[in-house]
């Protein structure tokens, strides 16, 4: 069996050359394409192909977890940096979690090989090898492809033939020049900003939008205060132009709130000693004195890892050293501060544990959907995933729902390091639909007034950040929506909107190719989605902070594992419509049981009023939003 493994386009033209000059046919391979983009464009060619379904399996997802968790246990252990200030769990907790992302994709590409491998031991092996090796950033980019280096050590080490579809067998990496920097001039600037706030009462947030409703509220009930952006990527033309801007707007009356960007740099150079220090302890951790620390089904990956931590991680990593110093100098300007942030990794992982450093008050406010764990694989997902979120150094933790204090209270128990102070807010920053009509939302989104309109919407995660169990491949989401839309086409009176999760790379087109033809779901990716929830009568999803979302309006939610894998909240299986258990969360781990539990959903849906919808498990009873306002008044 000639097996050809590719991951783009590119590659498969290659192939297309290759099975030219070699004068072999297409059927004498067994294509397996690795993206859903390759995936679309073969189907449209009519092109016969594998995805990697038949060679990623449950099993498979539960592997990767227990193996990546060694690596962070010795991260843990033998990651020992402490910078100037005092700082220490925000580098390990930040070098761990890239390490994860880039173990995640090296280990899913081994386990595919061997599962190919088991099925056929005698097997041919074909993949395009890519020389130039890793590239500048944290994260996997496009231009990362280690499918073909490690297929051809696995072919190597199990005595299988191997050749390589790359015609330009010695390409080189490519490498970005370095941005010069007007420091001085950035310098001044930021503490002319800072000289002229020193005096006010002053919240630091994260650039972005997702805390601008929580920021809102509070300005109305104390004008005084003004919020600061932590930035730092930002040009400076751009970041002057912005706070100028900004504060014509205020002074106009166009926005109610004072909101300034401040770049978190070049106050301090950090000591070269310290610099030293903390490149110790990474090379510490990636050239271990145990020979076997770095191998998966026995392949050894160190090389990979080394390079991409050398080339990807360590400018990253020394950047936070000056940040941390940065930083302290930003918060010492000010007499009245607190930092509020929805994440806790990078820049805003250093201001989280510099605001205990220093006493300052800081308060986490979480987007994400945080449920108990499940089993002992989502639990080591968890803790690692939310180091960087609800189980942060920040002072203070907001709650705003009892699903997410029931995970902050699991893990307070187990682990003595959790330590956040609680503040029962409600949702602060989560979709509030009871002031949208229901009516003009259908009309935006081009459906009929009297249409069952069901959401699908899911999180997924691209090769860059690949997360497992409790997240769907990208293949399994759409075998699982190919499943919701043939339901779907025997419903009568009923819509389905597929909403895209944001930074999804497939254009609509790529991905109606990979779904069953149908009339009777829209693809949605643009706009609020305030609107999409406010359309809705029934909430699909494997897993994903709309769920949230969903139950906090009193929207019924079906959680669908065709996987049968994974339960985003621990509920019984959908049986029958008589149970008691599932509404307003059903959860179906078949895909026979589907249609079934759809229409007992939408029956059940019909037949309650909104208001009697119970999501009590789910959502607090009580108004804590006033507990908010108090933390935001003590604290400045």
């Amino acid at each position: 069996m000639k097996v050809v493994i590719i991951e783009f386009i590119d590659e498969f033209e290659a192939f297309l050359r290759f099975i030219q000059q070699e004068n072999y046919k297409l059927n004498d391979f067994v294509i397996i394409a690795l993206e859903p983009r390759l995936q679309s464009y073969l189907k449209n060619k009519g092109i016969n192909f594998s995805n990697t379904l038949p060679y990623f399996n449950n099993e498979s997802h539960k592997k990767i977890i227990v193996e990546t968790e060694k690596i962070m246990q010795f991260i843990h252990s033998n990651f020992k940096f402490i910078d100037n200030n005092g700082l220490k769990d925000c580098y390990e907790i930040e070098f761990a979690h890239y390490i994860r992302i880039f173990l995640n994709h090296i280990f899913k590409m081994l386990e595919i090989l061997e599962n190919i491998y088991r099925e056929n031991n005698n097997c041919e092996i074909f993949a395009h090898v890519d020389n130039r090796g890793a590239y500048g950033g944290c994260m996997i980019t496009n231009s990362e492809r280690y499918i073909g280096v490690l297929a051809e050590v696995f072919a190597k080490k199990n005595n299988l033939k191997f050749t390589n579809l790359n015609e330009n067998r010695l390409s080189a990496g490519i490498k970005k020049p370095a941005r010069k920097k007007n420091r001085i001039i950035e310098r001044l600037v930021v503490k002319f900003i800072a000289f002229f706030l020193h005096k006010k009462k002053v919240i630091f947030v994260p650039i972005g939008e997702n805390l601008f409703k929580s920021i809102a509220g509070i300005a109305k009930r104390d004008s005084k205060i003004v919020f600061i952006g932590i930035d730092y990527s930002n040009e400076l033309l751009k970041l002057i132009a912005f706070n100028i801007l900004s504060f014509l707007k205020t002074t106009l009356g166009i926005i109610r709130f004072r909101y300034y960007l401040l770049k978190a740099h070049n106050f301090y150079e950090p000591a070269k000693e310290e610099l030293l220090s903390l490149m110790g302890a990474i090379d510490a951790v990636i050239y271990p004195q145990e020979e076997h620390m770095f191998e998966y089904n026995g392949i050894n990956y160190g090389k990979y890892l080394s390079e991409k931590v050398n080339i990807g991680f360590r400018t990253h990593m020394l950047q936070m050293v000056s940040q941390s110093h940065n930083l302290k100098y930003l918060f010492g300007r000010f007499n009245k501060r607190i930092i509020i942030s929805f994440y806790a990794l990078g820049i805003m992982g250093i201001a989280g544990e510099l605001s205990r450093r220093m006493g300052i008050k800081s308060l986490f406010v979480s987007h994400g959907a945080h449920p108990v764990p499940v089993d002992q694989y989502h639990e080591m997902e968890l803790i690692n995933l939310c180091r960087g979120f609800m189980l942060s150094d920040y002072t203070h933790v907001a709650l705003s729902t009892p699903v997410q204090e029931e995970h902050l209270h699991y893990f307070k128990k187990k682990y003595l390091w959790v330590n956040n102070t609680e503040v029962r807010t409600g949702p602060l920053i989560f979709a509030d639909i009871s002031r949208t009509d229901r009516s003009s939302a259908k009309r935006r989104l081009g459906l009929e007034p009297d249409e069952i309109v069901l959401t699908h919407a899911t999180t997924t995660k691209a090769r860059h950040g690949e997360r497992y169990y409790f997240l769907e491949t990208f293949d399994e989401l759409f075998y699982s929506l190919s499943d919701i839309i043939e339901s779907v086409e025997k419903l009568e009176g009923v819509r389905l909107i597929v909403r895209i999760h944001p930074g999804f790379y497939l254009s609509d087109e790529e991905i109606r190719t990979l779904l069953p033809p149908s009339d009777k779901y829209i693809i949605n990716r643009t706009g609020p989605f305030i609107d999409v929830l406010a359309a809705t009568d029934i909430l699909i999803s494997y897993s994903s902070t709309t769920i949230d979302e969903a139950l906090l309006n009193k929207i019924p939610v079906l959680l669908y594992d065709r996987w049968n894998r994974y339960s985003h909240f621990k509920t019984a299986s959908y049986d029958n419509p008589k149970s008691p258990d599932i509404f307003p969360v059903c959860y179906v781990d078949k895909r026979e049981k589907l249609y079934a539990a759809l229409d007992c959903m939408i029956e059940k849906t019909r037949e309650t009023q909104k208001d009697d919808i119970d999501v009590s498990k789910y959502c607090y009873n009580e108004d804590y939003s006033e507990n908010f306002y108090k933390f935001i008044e003590e604290s400045v």
